[in-house]
């Protein structure tokens, strides 16, 4: 995909050079109020932590509510978009994958745990005590000078941290772990990397080592689909973020996504959205 077609905003730590920073969302807020609230993608992870007020947080076009001790995950490469509520406090926590990933056992916390997990549809969370107290540690850790190793122990707070907001998701929804899980995770990924028209599901099993049988049973499992209609489901969602928060042309969404044929891409998204790009994007300018 190319890197102009939604703004991106990049993990940016001014005090110090460590892939991890915890942010007032005041600041936050303020900068989007500045930037008239515009939708942009994630080049980081982000764990949004909300300690006051209600309101609605936007994440590719879902309208997630959110109030006192709401946490809502957003991965890398999500759009988001902030909404104005001067009322709204928290924190945002941000980190690069390559701060978190120092060895192949670190891919876990990002790839085998669900927090950022959404499937197609991104969900919320909540920040009990124990939530709030790595919190505390990790931003008093923060405010400190660099000091001997402060990089590893700010990565063993933040581990710690997605461990316990992965136990509160787990108390609330039934995940089964295991290798049907394993291949969904893998499958999940490599349609994010690679997503385009012209990936096909066979090319993924080949990557993995599966047949499509096998495939489409571990999909199932999670998200109640198979490998065809996920892929379809998730190129229809990245449309319609080049639609919805892009100034592109439709011929260039076409050939941005894989199409050779800019007619064919109409007729594609007509078929399955039942309107013309065209008319989505009307649609979402009115929003």
């Amino acid at each position: 995909m190319s890197e102009n077609s939604i703004p991106k905003y990049n993990f940016n730590n001014k005090s110090t050079k460590l892939g991890l920073e915890i942010i007032p969302l005041e600041r936050i807020l303020k900068h989007s109020h500045e930037s008239n609230h515009k939708a942009h993608r994630l080049n980081f992870y982000q764990i949004l932590i909300f300690t006051k007020g209600r309101g609605v947080h936007e994440v590719d076009f879902e309208k997630i509510a959110y109030s006192e001790n709401t946490v809502i995950p957003i991965a890398m490469g999500q759009v988001q978009r902030f909404s104005a509520n001067v009322q709204a406090e928290g924190y945002a926590v941000v980190f690069t994958p390559d701060f978190i990933i120092k060895g192949g056992g670190d891919y876990q916390y990002l790839y085998d745990y669900t927090i950022f997990t959404h499937s197609l549809k991104p969900i919320s969370n909540f920040a009990n005590k124990e939530v709030y107290t790595l919190l505390e540690e990790m931003i008093a850790e923060q405010s400190k000078e660099l000091q001997f190793d402060t990089a590893e122990f700010q990565r063993n707070l933040l581990k710690n941290f997605l461990i316990q907001i992965e136990r509160n998701k787990r108390e609330r929804v039934d995940i089964i772990c295991n290798d049907s899980f394993d291949t969904y995770i893998q499958f999940k990924k490599i349609v994010e990397e690679k997503i385009s028209y012209k990936l096909r599901v066979s090319d993924i099993c080949e990557t993995l080592k599966v047949t499509p049988k096998q495939l489409n049973a571990a999909i199932k499992l999670y998200v109640n689909t198979n490998a065809k209609q996920f892929m379809e489901d998730r190129l229809i969602l990245e449309v319609k973020r080049l639609l919805g928060y892009t100034t592109l042309s439709i011929k260039e969404i076409a050939y941005e996504i894989g199409f050779e044929d800019p007619t064919n891409f109409t007729k594609y998204f007509k078929s399955r959205v039942n309107m013309l790009p065209t008319e989505y994007q009307k649609t979402t300018l009115k929003q």
